[in-house]
């Protein structure tokens, strides 16, 4: 629904309950039942997007010495500069703007950092800061309440510089509405006891990929929920992503509200004994398929590294997962089409699509 929609509809429903509050009984009926639709008191737009980190860190895992090993850091950050977020984070706020979310979970929300070696590091590219600036700038304000921080790493990538760079995945809400309308409280996040380490050729040399999950307890006037973050380990064993999608709906299944997950969860619908089996099997359900998505589409991730070449996503493992007493009427995914290309590159928002979807809950 087109933003001043949405938001004319949650202003419309605060007045009309303060009216309920203040007038005499018989006019307060009549302006809470005349205001609008009363159904519309009772749903969120949520939405998922993987931005992509700007290159793929597989290489770095393949160096057989020190010397390649910097080679190889130094081409990915290269890749970094070259899929130019700057630009990308454009196309991305243009997806959301348009959409206009309550709620969005960002994964690989990149921070990028540059230095002299042994020196001081300057932030280079921070993701969220760019994303964040662009949606204001289309008068979109979002504001980040949730973060969680997974992989962090430190490498030289040539004689004299080196680079580190930390992923996040973080929640963002909007930042227009006032508080009788959106509040957000009690932001938790964590890490996964389930860790990919990833050895290398290098003689005692190993990397750790850390995964989170981020929540915070929404109330969006006439509904409240527990809204999850996540972005479940995309390489190695099965069972190091299953144990985190184990351990993710363990901790959900504590809320004492109703609940809805979005994220990347590295798993296809036919994984049915893993993670997207696992989740969908502790009662969450999955927005596509509940809204009469084709079971054969909905691809949202598979782009090329570069982001440039032909349309190449193949796969749908991001998901909106409803719990009880939320029920998808609508999802969508974004970032998917030619015209959502970047200017002036033609660059994909990202690797991956975005899923928004409309829930309406139970009173």
């Amino acid at each position: 629904m087109p933003r001043i929609t949405r938001r004319a509809a949650l202003v419309t429903a605060l007045a009309a309950a303060t009216a309920f509050s203040l007038a005499p009984a018989a006019a307060s009926d009549n302006a809470a039942r005349g205001a609008h639709d009363p159904t519309s008191l009772f749903s969120a737009d949520v939405a998922t997007y993987n931005v992509y980190l700007g290159a793929t860190l597989d290489p770095l895992f393949t160096a057989t010495s020190p010397q390649e090993l910097v080679r190889l850091a130094g081409e990915v950050y290269a890749g970094v500069e070259a899929t130019n977020f700057p630009e990308r984070a454009g196309a991305i706020a243009d997806q959301i703007a348009g959409h206009d979310p309550e709620v969005v979970g960002l994964q690989e929300v990149a921070l990028w950092e540059k230095g002299p070696l042994g020196g001081q590091l300057q932030v280079t590219y921070d993701f969220l800061d760019l994303l964040l600036d662009e949606l204001a700038e289309r008068g979109h304000p979002y504001r980040a309440v949730a973060t969680n921080w997974n992989f962090d790493g430190t490498l030289p990538i040539s004689a004299t510089e080196q680079v580190r760079f930390r992923d996040r995945d973080v929640i963002i809400v909007r930042a227009d509405l006032p508080s009788p309308l959106l509040r957000v409280t009690n932001p938790r996040s964590g890490t996964y006891g389930a860790v990919l380490e990833i050895p290398t050729a290098i003689p005692g040399l190993t990397f750790q990929s850390p995964r989170g999950w981020s929540t915070v307890d929404v109330g969006l006037f006439g509904a409240s929920f527990r809204f999850a973050n996540t972005h479940l380990e995309a390489s190695g064993p099965a069972a190091i992503r299953n144990a985190q999608a184990t351990e993710l709906a363990g901790l959900l299944e504590t809320s004492p509200l109703r609940t809805v997950l979005v994220g990347d969860l590295n798993s296809r619908p036919a994984d049915t004994a893993g993670a997207y089996g696992i989740l969908t099997g502790a009662g969450l359900s999955d927005a596509w398929l509940a809204t009469g998505g084709d079971p054969a589409t909905g691809f949202t991730a598979g782009q090329s590294a570069t982001l440039l070449d032909e349309n190449r996503l193949r796969s749908r493992i991001d998901y909106v997962l409803a719990g009880t007493g939320v029920r998808a009427v609508t999802t969508e995914i974004i970032g998917d089409e030619e015209a959502d290309r970047t200017v002036p590159t033609g660059f994909w928002p990202s690797d991956h699509a975005g899923v928004v979807s409309r829930l309406r809950f139970t009173r």
